[in-house]
């Protein structure tokens, strides 16, 4: 199925409407990033209480450590846009919130995904071994880029070459007018 683009000229938003528009959305967003960042902050802060957690070996400390860090960054990344917006409220300044929450949440996604793998670390180093977790620490962070950037990427590029997604779809070339150059 080939997919329409949208454009600013069909939604005739002022730019005030689109800001606010973007805004919405990126708090929408924010909050299933956030909850996943609170459970897993929450789960990493009790984790050194268990009488299970391996005291006795530098490499869990340090990991351990990392992982939270990288959690309490991304959930201060995540919290950042709505703490600019109530710090900024009526100063006709929105489009430059929804730019900084842009970079804030892309910031956060990435101490999300490093203190991810490192929790995933501590799990499978304590449950199978050192050599498990490394490997699956390699690979987790392969696939987020797979699935958040090369995937993505790949569709765009594909969309772009007007290639059909299922057989007899119409091609993106032949729609004419329906489609305009814009973004979202």
């Amino acid at each position: 199925m080939t997919m329409l683009r949208t454009s600013q000229q069909e939604r005739h938003e002022t730019p005030s409407q689109r800001a606010d528009r973007n805004y919405v959305e990126l708090v929408q967003e924010l909050r299933v990033a956030q909850t996943g960042v609170q459970i897993l902050f929450a789960f990493l802060l009790s984790l050194s209480f268990l009488d299970t957690f391996p005291r006795d070996d530098p490499a869990f400390d340090g990991v351990l450590t990392a992982a939270l860090l990288g959690s309490a960054g991304a959930a201060l990344c995540f919290m950042a846009p709505v703490v600019a917006h109530r710090l900024h409220f009526r100063t006709g300044r929105k489009e430059r919130l929804v730019w900084v929450g842009h970079w804030m949440v892309l910031h956060g996604s990435l101490l999300l995904v490093l203190a991810m793998d490192l929790s995933v670390w501590l799990v499978l180093a304590a449950v199978w071994s050192k050599a498990v977790a490394t490997a699956t620490a390699v690979a987790l962070p392969v696939v987020a880029l797979v699935l958040w950037v090369g995937l993505p990427w790949l569709l765009i590029r594909r969309d772009e070459r007007g290639e059909r997604d299922e057989p007899g779809a119409e091609p993106a070339a032949d729609r004419g007018s329906a489609l305009h150059a814009g973004t979202g």
